[in-house]
This record gives structure tokens, C-alpha cells and sequence, in this order.
């Protein structure tokens, strides 16, 4: 009888998805058709401000500089969010669609071995809203040393300080949450709200939603700004335009159509980080060697592009119960889990996926005033549990490793408790594949070439088999599962040469690319690239460090800054009036003159 259910909810699952990926795909089509007909752009059209990306940040900046009474122009490659996106529960469905940038990084050497050619895949928001709109809404502060160095004046964006993000926790949770939570008190782990408490420690996850539903940018982009915001959606930017130094527009693609558009007082690029590179580096600005190799005039010779960072995760349903619990298909195919949702903004489909987390010192740190190396998440749920329908594909696992490892289990309750990496030594890259500017860039992370990334993910994984040992864990039949990962059959499980190539084959991106423009390298603290005159960037790209911490309200925090910055330079009036000159880059016109 299990078997025939099993199968039954295995048929509805790929349903479902069919039928909701074609959906998104439609959703997306009719979108462009809409904005062809829709959309009136002004070639050479003058703004005050032109944003590319409307993302993260972007969002919040052109909503923020439209509020201070500036023309703005934002210029988005995706388009908008069809309904039902707002779902939680939907966010491994968005990946790999149109409404996804779906980049993939080089196969890896020392890493990434049980996915796919050895390339972990890097979802990223195509769409108002960017990866805001994909991800699993995780509202982390990180820790305040984080910050001190170049952004002393944190604050935290939570409406609660009046920042713009709803932060909750999450409404509903599975009986797992409760279990975790006493296992770690008997670990001597400090348990409490660690965004507030600012210490090391666990807590059920705080989520950016309002209402049960997804929380996202985009929402900040409304009608109040209609007659100084600009949106312009499915806008490929290829450059920024320079005059000698000074940014004076962008020049972008719609429906295959190249138009330009003039800044007064300054192009902001919220790309992100593979996108902002990218487009900095086929402007002319970035590495001189790699930008004279591909033909591309060097205006300035920056390190864009290196100091590729990402938090890295393993331990995917390495954990056993033989207690039913955590979040099955059956309670997210229910009717009564979607009236739940629809009607009451609760019940399982408002699950982030991530019930609870924390962060903590790994061994190797001796000094516990420091920022944590490791963090702990928690997800009521494993790779298995969709039968491959999803996950897989999401994360590029292999059928091979698939098969071997993770099949076996499908009719298990399994769960993942996951090490994260998060201040990796090693350091990736984003480079241009050539100077045609719709070739997808070459992003090398170089994932573990640092063997002290592996042993702190290893120290992570004691821990986890630390937790499962609990008398807590115990009462519902808690162990690690003892298969042998694919690749690694020639090891002694739960040694350490064992840990250690399980580590390097289930290799996975926490979806936190950073650090390829950083602060004092490419920009300096008022957001302006070094050696240029009204070009920014305001996105995850200028972190100098990865925060300790899930980084979207990092990123948040960034542009609510930037937007304060160039509100006080909105004060600062000039008494002689300098008349604009327009040059080749766009039509002549009379009558304009900046102050």
C-alpha cells in the first residue's frame, strides 16, 4: 500500500512541476510580448540617475533616489514576477527558469565532483525583484565585526528600524524544529534570537516575508513613483558609456533593438556579482591584460572580476530518522496545506526550506571573539525526498550519484544538517568569454583549491555527528547515513580522508557570489569606481568579505546606505550653472543645463 501511495504522490509531484514550469515559461513570453507593444523608450532619454539591475539593490535604489525627487531610469534584463510566485514554498521551481540567469561555473578541480561535468550551477534573479524574487528569504544580520572596517554606520534593514525588509519568523514549522533545538541546548549551544543577541548561536529562521508570502525588492517599485521612475524591463545593458572617464550613459538592447540612455548625475550598476563585472570589464574597465586579449579599449586597469567568494555547503540528507517528521510531499500536495496558504497565510507552504540555523567556531579558531567560520542549517527535508523530480536537476546532481546514493533512501525520513562555509580562503574569478556581450561569462570560484576550507567543512560535519548523538536526536532514531558516497568507496567511512573527498564530490553553492568589485580594491567608500567620475556600483559585488551570514540583508543594508549617500549629494548646490554638451553617444538637443 505505501508503495502505490508512494508512486501516486511521485506522478502528482512531476505534474505539478510540469505544469507550473510551463506556466513560468508562458508567463515569461507573454511578458516580452506585452513589453514590446507596452514599452515606449526615448532613445538618448536624460535621467538623473541610471540603475542597471533591478535586484536586491537596485530595487531599493531607484525606489529611494525617486523618493528624493531624482528622474530615474531602471534598466532590468528579466521582467516582471507572474502570480504565484510569492509562494515560499515554489523557490526551487523559479531556478532553472526563464526568470533565472542560470549561470554555471567551470568544472571545478578540486570540487563539485558528484555534480554534474564537475560545474556547480549559480541561480541568480532575472527578474524585478533579482534573486530577492529565488531565494529562501533567510533574514541573517551576521556578525557585527562583519562591518566595523568600511561600514561602521550598520544598520539593519528590518522595518523594525525602519529599513525596508518584514522580518518574521517563520509561522509554520514541522516537529523537527523542536528536536534540533533541544539537541543543541544540550550541546551547551546558545539558543536565542542572534540577529538581536549578536553572538554566536541557534535560532528558528527569520524570514523577509509579510503574510505567509515571499517579501521581495520589487515591492518597493510602486505607483507613488510613477512620474520620476522609469522602469524598463527585458533591458540587455551591454556597456556603460565613458567620456574619457566620466560615465555619461548606458547603451542596452530591447526586443533586439540597441538604444542609449544619458545620466546627469551618475549610472549605478546593482548587476550583481557576476553581472556588474561583466559589464564593467566589457566597458573597458578591469584587468588590462585580459580586457587588450579580447580587443576591448582599457579606460581603467582594475582588478574587476577577482576575489570571487561563496559560501559553500555539503551534507545534504546525511541524517536518518526513523521517526516520521520534517516536510513530506504528501503535506505539500494536501488541498488543505494550499487553503491554508491562500486563505490564512499559513501551513507548510510558507516554508522557507530552512527551519533552523546558526553560526559557530570550528576548532581551528582560537580566538572565539572573532567572526564564526561555521554555519549551521537546518532543512526539515533532503534531496531525496522529491524522488529527483526537483532538487536534482536544481543542484546539478548527477544521475550517477543520484542513483547510487540518494534513491536508496527516497522512501526515508531524511534531513539535512549542513556545514557552511563562511569565510572561504579560496578565491575565484569572473572573467568575459569574449567582447560579444550576450556570451555568457566564464565564473571560476575555485571552490576548496584552499585545503583549509575542507578541514573547517569537515569540523562542521563533527559537529553534525555531534548533534545526532544527542539524547534529543536519539529519541527519534536520529544516525548518519552510512553509504559511500559515489568516488569515495576507497575510504574508511567516517575517516577523515573519507570526510574529505565527501566533501569535494558534494560540493554546493549557498547561492552568495561576492566580492568581484571589492570595496578598496575597485571601489572606494562613497560607492564610485576608483579613477572614474559618476560611474557606481551598489550590489553584493563590493563586499570586501563575505558576511557570516546569509547576505541579503547585507545587500540591503548597502543600498540603503548608497541611497542616504547620494541623497546628501543632492544637497550640495553649485551657484554657476554648467551647460551639459552631448557628444556622439547620443542625439543632439538644446536647453538642458546641470547644476
Amino acid at each position: 500500500m505505501f508503495v502505490i501511495l508512494q508512486a501516486i504522490v511521485v506522478a502528482i509531484t512531476a505534474i505539478t512541476v510540469f505544469i507550473f514550469s510551463n506556466y513560468l515559461t508562458c508567463s515569461h513570453y507573454f511578458d516580452i510580448y506585452r513589453c514590446q507593444f507596452y514599452n515606449e523608450i526615448n532613445d538618448s532619454k536624460v535621467y538623473d540617475y541610471i540603475i542597471v539591475g533591478g535586484g536586491s539593490a537596485g530595487a531599493i535604489l531607484s525606489a529611494r533616489l525617486a523618493e528624493y525627487n531624482n528622474d530615474v531610469l531602471l534598466l532590468e534584463a528579466g521582467g516582471n514576477a507572474p502570480p504565484f510566485l510569492d509562494i515560499p514554498l515554489l523557490a526551487p521551481l523559479i531556478q532553472n527558469s526563464p526568470y533565472d540567469w542560470q549561470y554555471t561555473t567551470v568544472p571545478q578541480q578540486n570540487a563539485c565532483k558528484g555534480l554534474i561535468n564537475n560545474q556547480s550551477r549559480w541561480p541568480m534573479g532575472k527578474i524585478l525583484g533579482g534573486t530577492s524574487r529565488l531565494n529562501y528569504m533567510l533574514y541573517v544580520r551576521g556578525h557585527p565585526s562583519d562591518y566595523s572596517e568600511y561600514f561602521p554606520d550598520f544598520t539593519e534593514p528590518t522595518q523594525q528600524n525602519g529599513g525596508p525588509i518584514p522580518v518574521r519568523e517563520a509561522n509554520w514549522n514541522s516537529d523537527l524544529t523542536d528536536v534540533i533545538l533541544k539537541g543543541l541546548e544540550e550541546l551547551h549551544q546558545h539558543i536565542g534570537d542572534i540577529n538581536k543577541n549578536l553572538k554566536n548561536g541557534f535560532m528558528k529562521a527569520q524570514l523577509s516575508v509579510e503574510d505567509g508570502k515571499r517579501w521581495s525588492t520589487d515591492r518597493l517599485l510602486h505607483e507613488n513613483f510613477k512620474n520620476k521612475l522609469t522602469t524598463i524591463t527585458h533591458a540587455y545593458v551591454e556597456k556603460v558609456l565613458m567620456e574619457l572617464k566620466k560615465a555619461v550613459g548606458v547603451q542596452f538592447f530591447v526586443s533586439n533593438k540597441r538604444f542609449k540612455a544619458i545620466a546627469k548625475k551618475g549610472v549605478i550598476l546593482s548587476a550583481g556579482a557576476i553581472g556588474t563585472p561583466k559589464i564593467l570589464m566589457l566597458s573597458g574597465i578591469g584587468p588590462r591584460k585580459h580586457l587588450e586579449d579580447l580587443k576591448i579599449n582599457v579606460i581603467s586597469d582594475l582588478p574587476v572580476g577577482q576575489h570571487l567568494v561563496d559560501h559553500v555547503l555539503t551534507g545534504l540528507d546525511l541524517v536518518l530518522l526513523n521517526t516520521s517528521m520534517g516536510l513530506s510531499m504528501i503535506d505539500t500536495l494536501n488541498p488543505i496545506s494550499a487553503m491554508n496558504y491562500f486563505l490564512f497565510g499559513k501551513g507548510p507552504w510558507t516554508s522557507a526550506g530552512v527551519e533552523v540555523l546558526g553560526t559557530l567556531h570550528s576548532s581551528f579558531q582560537q580566538t572565539k571573539s572573532n567572526v564564526p567560520d561555521l554555519q549551521i542549517m537546518v532543512m526539515p527535508l533532503g534531496l531525496s525526498k522529491d524522488n529527483g523530480i526537483v532538487l536534482k536537476k536544481a543542484l546539478g546532481i548527477s544521475n550517477k550519484v543520484y542513483n547510487k546514493y540518494f534513491a536508496p533512501i527516497s522512501c526515508n525520513n531524511t534531513i539535512t544538517i549542513a556545514p557552511v562555509l563562511l569565510h572561504p580562503k579560496s578565491k575565484g574569478e569572473v572573467k568575459l568569454t569574449s567582447n560579444n556581450p550576450f556570451d555568457p561569462p566564464l565564473i571560476d570560484p575555485k571552490y576548496l583549491s584552499n585545503r583549509d576550507d575542507i578541514a573547517t567543512l569537515i569540523d562542521g560535519l563533527q559537529f553534525v555527528k555531534k548533534l545526532v548523538e544527542t539524547d534529543a536526536m536519539k529519541n527519534v532514531g536520529a544516525s548518519i547515513y552510512k553509504e559511500h558516497f559515489p568516488g569515495c568507496e576507497n575510504e574508511i567511512f567516517d575517516s577523515t580522508k573519507y570526510w574529505e573527498c565527501y566533501v569535494q564530490h558534494l560540493t554546493l553553492t549557498s547561492y552568495h557570489p561576492a566580492s568581484t568589485c571589492r570595496m578598496g580594491d575597485v571601489v572606494d567608500q562613497t560607492f564610485r569606481v576608483y579613477g572614474t567620475t559618476n560611474l557606481y556600483i551598489v550590489d553584493a559585488s563590493i563586499l570586501p568579505s563575505l558576511p557570516s551570514g546569509n547576505i541579503n540583508a547585507a545587500v540591503i543594508m548597502l543600498a540603503e546606505k548608497a541611497a542616504r549617500m547620494f541623497k546628501q549629494n543632492t544637497k550640495i548646490r553649485i551657484n554657476n550653472q554648467k551647460c551639459y554638451k552631448p557628444n556622439n553617444y547620443y542625439y543632439m538637443f538644446d536647453g538642458y543645463c546641470s547644476t
